[in-house]
C-alpha cells in the first residue's frame, strides 16, 4: 500500500569520515559545514563525504556499520571503504550506490553556549520529536536563534544527545521503529518532504505522530546528578486513613526494595480489591527521601486524573504532573509524574524509580510497545515496581522461579476472605432464549433478590449482552413489575458511564456486562455470576480472577457470592478458583484475616 504523507521535516544527509593524529571518526550530517566546525576544534583535519543525501534511518545504518568495522583505524582506505558500503547497502536490500569522496563544505559558526544549555535542559530526560522540542521552548516561554535542528546536531557531536531514526535498521538489516520498538506495521509511503517513493512509517505508533525513516528523533538522558533531597521535605504521605495490617507490612518491603536498591524489578503481587495503589505510596516515599525521581504509569487516563489529586492531599507541598491524552503542561518538571503508558514514550532514561500498574490490563497486556516504552524512561540503574492482581504468564514464570523479587498482597482491607468462586455445572446449558432460564441461574438470581444485593452477569460476546437481558425479561417478567430490573451495557454502549452509576446507585439490581466491568469497578453488596465460564478465549484465568474480585470488596457485605455457570470445567477456572483459594491460605497463615470470620 503506497500512502502519501507531507511531514514538516525530514532530515536528509551523508555519511562521512574525518581524521587526524588522534584517529578516524565515522558521522552523519544534514549540515556538514556544522560538523566540520564542530571536528576542527577537536583537531582533526581531514574530512570527506561519502554518500549523497540520504534518509536519517538509512544513513544512520551505513554510519553504525562503518563504525564497527573501521574502529581503530588511524587513516582511510577508500577501497576498504566503498566494499564496506556496497556491503552495508546490500544488507538492506539496495544496489550499490555510487561512491565519490568530496570534500567538507566551509565551516560554520557554532550555535552559542546559551542556547544550547536551554536545548540540552529542555531535552534532558526526553525523546522527541522536532516539533515537540518546539513545543516544549514554547511551554517554558523561552526561544531560540538559531535554527533548532542545528542546535540539536552540535549537542549530538558533543555526545549530549542522540540523534535517531523515527524508522532504522537492526543490525540484521530489517526495519524497525525506534520510538516504539515494533518491526510490524511498517508501511512504505511517498513522502513529500525527502521525496522518495520508498520511506518507511509506523502505523503502529501513529497516534503519538508520524515516525519515519526521514524523520529525527532526538534523545538524552537525565541528568546523572541526583536531586538534593529539599530541607524539611515531607516524604511520608499524610494519609487520611489507617493501613490494615497485610498493607503495612507490604508498604514497608516496597519501601525497603527503593531503600536497599539490590533488585531492580519488583512484582507487587495483590489480591483483587486488597488496595496496592495505597502499597505504592512506600516506595514513592523512599525514592523521593532518597531525591530520586519517579513515574507511576498505568494504562487508564481515569486513573491518572483520579490519583493526581490523591498525591496532591498527601503530598501537597511537592509538584505532582499527571500526562495523559488532552492535558496540558506535558513538559514541565515534577517531583512525582504520573503517565499512560502511552505517554512513557516521550521519556528517556530519565526516572530512578518506575511504578507500573495494572501490567495486565488492556491496552498493556497486548501491547509490546507500551512495555517498551516504559523499560526505556527508567534510567539504566533504575528500578522498577510492577503492580497487579493478576500478572500475566511471563510475569507469573518469573515470580515462581524466583528470578524476580516478589511482595505478596492477599488480604483486603476488612481482613475477610476472598470470595471463592461456586462452579455451577449444567451439561445442556443453552444459548440465551433457547429454553427457559436454567435452573441454577434463577437460583443465583433469588439468592440475590432475598439478601437485596445486586447481580452483575458477565457474558463471554457482546452480541449476548441484549440477547440474556431479552432472554431474562421474558422468563422472569413479573420479577419487579414496578421498575426496570436488569439492563445491560458495554464498552461501546453510547450510555455506559450512566449505566454504570445507576446500577451502582442501586437503581436496578441485576446488570449484564461483557469483559469491560472486570476492574476498576467497586459495587456495594454485590454477587457476581459469569454465564458461560468456560469460554476459555474470553474468560482466561486471569480475566475470571478479576471478575471475582468484583464481589466482597466493602466491609458492609464482604460474603458477596461468585458463581461460575457453564457447561464443563475449564482449565481457567479450576486455575482462577486455585488462586484466590492460595491468597486466602497466605492470608490466614500470616494472620490477616479476622479470627472467626473467615
Amino acid at each position: 500500500m503506497l500512502l502519501s504523507y507531507a511531514p514538516r521535516f525530514c532530515w536528509r544527509g551523508f555519511v562521512y569520515l574525518v581524521w587526524g593524529d588522534r584517529g578516524l571518526k565515522v558521522g552523519l550530517s544534514h549540515k556538514p559545514g556544522l560538523d566540520h566546525a564542530f571536528w576542527l576544534r577537536k583537531g582533526y583535519r581531514h574530512f570527506a563525504l561519502l554518500t549523497p543525501p540520504l534518509p536519517l534511518g538509512t544513513a544512520f545504518f551505513l554510519q553504525e556499520y562503518l563504525r564497527r568495522h573501521l574502529s581503530g583505524s588511524a587513516g582511510p582506505s577508500f577501497t576498504v571503504v566503498r566494499n564496506l558500503l556496497n556491503k552495508a547497502q546490500a544488507r538492506l536490500g539496495l544496489p550499490p550506490g555510487p561512491f565519490t569522496v568530496t570534500p567538507f563544505p566551509e565551516a560554520l559558526t557554532a550555535p552559542p553556549p546559551l542556547e544550547l544549555a536551554l536545548v540540552r535542559k529542555i531535552l534532558s530526560g526526553r525523546i522527541l520529536w522536532l516539533e515537540e522540542i518546539e513545543e516544549a521552548l514554547a511551554e517554558s516561554k523561552m526561544g531560540v536563534t538559531t535554527p533548532l535542528e542545528d542546535i540539536l546536531h552540535w549537542l549530538y557531536l558533543a555526545g549530549q544527545a542522540e540523534v535517531i531514526p523515527g524508522v532504522g535498521y537492526g543490525d540484521d538489516g530489517e526495519p524497525r521503529c525506534r520510538r516504539c520498538g515494533q518491526t510490524t506495521r511498517l508501511l512504505t509511503v511517498a513522502c513529500a518532504a525527502c521525496g522518495s517513493s520508498d520511506c518507511l512509517i509506523c502505523e503502529k505508533c501513529l497516534t503519538m505522530g508520524q515516525s519515519r525513516r526521514c524523520r529525527p528523533l532526538y534523545a538524552r538522558a537525565a541528568e546523572e546528578r541526583r536531586l538534593e533531597v529539599k530541607a524539611l521535605r515531607q516524604v511520608e504521605p499524610r494519609l487520611k486513613y489507617e493501613l490494615s495490617r497485610a498493607q503495612r507490612d507490604a508498604y514497608q518491603e516496597a519501601a525497603e526494595f527503593v531503600l536497599k536498591g539490590r533488585d531492580k524489578e519488583c512484582l507487587l503481587w495483590a489480591a483483587c480489591g486488597a488496595g496496592k495503589t495505597e502499597v505504592a505510596y512506600g516506595p514513592i516515599a523512599a525514592a523521593l527521601g532518597l531525591g530520586k525521581t519517579v513515574l507511576y504509569a498505568c494504562p487508564r487516563r481515569e486513573v491518572v486524573r483520579e490519583l493526581q489529586v490523591r498525591l496532591r492531599s498527601f503530598w501537597p507541598e511537592l509538584e505532582v504532573l499527571a500526562l495523559y491524552g488532552g492535558s496540558t503542561g506535558k513538559y514541565g518538571r515534577a517531583d512525582i509524574t504520573l503517565a499512560t503508558t502511552h505517554q512513557a514514550l516521550r521519556f528517556y532514561r530519565r526516572f530512578d524509580l518506575v511504578i507500573l500498574d495494572e501490567v495486565d490490563a488492556f491496552p498493556l497486556s497486548e501491547d509490546p510497545m507500551l512495555y517498551y516504552a516504559v523499560e526505556r524512561a527508567r534510567r539504566e540503574d533504575g528500578q522498577i515496581l510492577f503492580m497487579t492482581a493478576t500478572p500475566p504468564p511471563a510475569l507469573v514464570a518469573r515470580a515462581k522461579g524466583r528470578r524476580i523479587k516478589v511482595i505478596y498482597l492477599p488480604a483486603r482491607h476488612h481482613g475477610r476472605p476472598l470470595p471463592e468462586p461456586e462452579v455451577l455445572r449444567d451439561p445442556f446449558l443453552a444459548p440465551p432464549g433457547a429454553g427457559p432460564l436454567p435452573r441454577l441461574l434463577i437460583a443465583c438470581l433469588e439468592q440475590t433478590m432475598a439478601e437485596r444485593a445486586r447481580l452483575l452477569i458477565f457474558v463471554p460476546a457482546v452480541r449476548l449482552v441484549d440477547e440474556v437481558v431479552t432472554w431474562l425479561l421474558r422468563e422472569r417478567s413479573g420479577e419487579e413489575t414496578c421498575r426496570v430490573w436488569v439492563r445491560g451495557v458495554t464498552a461501546s454502549h453510547p450510555q455506559r458511564d450512566e449505566v454504570i452509576d445507576a446500577f451502582r446507585r442501586g437503581d436496578f439490581p441485576v446488570l449484564v456486562a461483557t469483559t469491560v466491568m472486570e476492574r476498576g469497578i467497586t459495587i456495594p453488596r454485590l454477587n457476581v455470576l459469569v454465564l458461560y465460564a468456560d469460554e476459555e478465549r474470553v474468560f482466561t484465568e486471569n480475566a475470571l480472577i478479576q471478575m471475582a474480585g468484583r464481589a466482597g470488596r466493602a466491609a458492609s457485605y464482604p460474603k458477596g457470592r461468585v458463581w461460575f455457570l457453564a457447561r464443563r470445567v475449564s482449565p481457567a477456572m479450576a486455575a482462577a478458583r486455585y488462586r484466590i483459594r492460595e491468597f486466602n491460605s497466605m492470608a490466614r497463615r500470616r494472620g490477616y484475616l479476622v479470627e472467626g470470620k473467615e
